[in-house]
């Protein structure tokens, strides 16, 4: 005997770290193998993927095991090695029958009918073989995993994106459509002219709420749990903030509308409930830049463009009511008076805050 020669296929160094933000996040990984199920074992024990709770198996164990019987041992399985096309498709099946949200990565040819099966299959660019290609729905170019963890919190970011745009959305419409149908039912006339309206229109759907798509991604999302596949885009605690909000700008209008708190003239009166409806939606539109009860004061620097649209929208809303009387029916109001409405339309924010900070209260006493 003269010696031994031993050949290992490393584990990249940026995968361990990946692996470490997949647990924070919540994303359960699932190593599926042909190799024996020593090589498995020990490649799962150096990413800690194996615990006293979750087992590495053959696929021969599985084969054995009826849907039910697989169902009910899938999520203690972590490891199986010795893995077939057929096993790892019904494996994919399986996870997806209980709710959850199953990604594959593969590169070869057996690796198709899992790829095509799950809800995301993701091939590898530089080794994957055009089968497995095909059968994906996105192919990586550096064939590297941590750009899969990338990608996911890239695509959670965007996602909450979209509810903040909604959020805002939902925000302007519910407490339009309160004002109007409340100012109709006590008798008062329209409290918006048609350009009005047309200009409330351009706030909602324009340059302030697009900005909110446009919100950086936050680097606390691979701390959060996945979104479940059945949930609503509309969570309860938007609704929330959606109601308090909207009924809290259309209860306070509503109240300019018939107290005069304010002290406007009667000649005053119809510029300054148009200039409160919309300097209460701008203050609002920074509400919705928090979908959870942080502070939007925490990240109120992080969107630059936000902010500059924030006050590019207010300056021309300034230049509508002083000048644009011709075309918008507004009469220029004293400064004192636009002091009065920036305060009044800033407790939307502090509404939102006083609200967080009681739930934040609440939730640490627990």
């Amino acid at each position: 005997f003269d010696g031994f020669t031993a050949i290992t296929d490393p584990i990249r160094a940026d995968v361990y770290q990946a692996v470490e933000r997949c647990r924070h996040a919540g994303i359960e990984l699932k190593m599926l193998t042909g190799d024996n199920l020593i090589t498995a074992r020990a490649i799962a024990d150096e990413l800690g993927i194996l615990d006293a709770e979750h087992i590495a198996v053959e696929a021969r164990e599985i084969e054995r095991l009826s849907d039910e019987e697989l169902q009910k041992r899938i999520p203690s399985i972590r490891v199986i090695a010795r893995s077939t096309p057929s096993v790892k498709m019904r494996v994919v099946n399986t996870l997806k029958s209980l709710g959850n949200v199953v990604a594959v990565t593969g590169d070869g040819i057996n690796d198709a009918p899992a790829l095509k099966h799950a809800d995301v299959g993701i091939a590898m660019g530089i080794t994957g073989t055009e089968v497995s290609k095909e059968a994906s729905d996105i192919v990586l170019l550096d064939d590297s995993f941590s750009t899969i963890v990338k990608a996911i919190q890239w695509g959670r970011g965007i996602y909450e994106n979209f509810q903040r745009f909604i959020q805002f959305q939902l925000t302007v419409n519910l407490s339009s459509v309160i004002v109007v149908l409340a100012s109709i039912l006590a008798g008062f006339t329209a409290p918006f002219t048609a350009l009005q309206l047309l200009w409330i229109n351009i706030i909602m759907d324009g340059p302030p709420a697009l900005t909110l798509g446009l919100e950086p991604i936050r680097g606390d999302l691979m701390n959060q749990r996945p979104t479940p596949r059945n949930a609503s885009i509309v969570s309860k605690s938007m609704l929330f903030r959606i109601v308090t909000n909207g009924v809290y700008m259309s209860i306070v209008f509503m109240a300019q509308h018939s107290l005069n708190f304010l002290g406007g003239s009667e000649r005053e009166m119809p510029t300054v409930l148009f200039t409160l409806f919309v300097v209460f939606q701008l203050f609002n539109a920074l509400n919705s830049r928090e979908l959870t009860d942080v502070s939007i004061f925490k990240n109120i620097t992080n969107n630059r463009l936000m902010l500059g649209v924030f006050g590019a929208t207010f300056g021309l809303q300034f230049v509508i009511t002083q000048f644009g009387g011709m075309f918008f029916n507004t009469v220029p109001l004293p400064a004192a008076m636009w002091g009065k409405i920036l305060a009044v339309g800033s407790t939307v924010v502090l509404l939102s805050e006083g609200v967080k900070m009681v739930k934040r209260g609440a939730a640490a006493a627990q």
